[in-house]
């Protein structure tokens, strides 16, 4: 992706993995800051922040949770291509948050309590948002092998610059 060829091009850490990669710059994955701006899209137009999109979210009774669109009887071809729509893709993410995040007063509220809430609740997280960098991650960096490719890599560009130079991998330290 950009974002990865773009941190390998910073001092210091072009030949660190990913995750340390991105853990040494602040980042999170583009995937998950995705989510998260669904999500804030989402409160925007649930809580009546915007006035476009009314009619996108199917909300519950209480007006707390998202409902799926999806007919049980619909096409399956249907389906899948309704996934990728943001009600149905930010869904699961919207109903897991605590009625604290949802309920904020305002954008900048719900922003900094959405905050809160992930490092709050990090360690005991299941099918929150920030755990879509934990699977990109984990298809880039958690085959076995993965450790010993990416050492005999870095070594063949620490013995060849002008390939690591071609490549835009900055492996040179300050």
């Amino acid at each position: 992706s950009i974002q990865r060829r773009f941190t390998r091009l910073a001092d210091n850490i072009g030949l660190l993995s990913y995750s340390e990669r991105l853990d040494f710059m602040n980042l999170t994955t583009l995937g998950e800051r995705r989510i998260r701006g669904d999500l804030i899209e989402a409160f925007k137009v649930i809580s009546g922040k915007v006035d476009y999109a009314s009619n996108v979210f199917k909300v519950s009774r209480s007006g707390s949770n998202i409902l799926s669109k999806i007919n049980n009887n619909s096409n399956k071809d249907i389906c899948k291509l309704r996934q990728c729509f943001l009600p149905d893709r930010i869904k699961n993410y919207w109903n897991k948050l605590p009625g604290s995040v949802k309920n904020s007063e305002s954008i900048t509220s719900f922003k900094i309590n959405l905050e809160k809430f992930k490092h709050e609740s990090k360690k005991d997280s299941c099918y929150n948002f920030w755990e879509v960098s934990n699977l990109i991650i984990d298809k880039i960096e958690g085959s076995p092998s993965y450790k010993t490719r990416k050492e005999k890599f870095n070594n063949y560009l620490l013995d060849n610059p002008f390939v690591a130079r071609k490549k835009g991998i900055n492996i040179y330290t300050h």
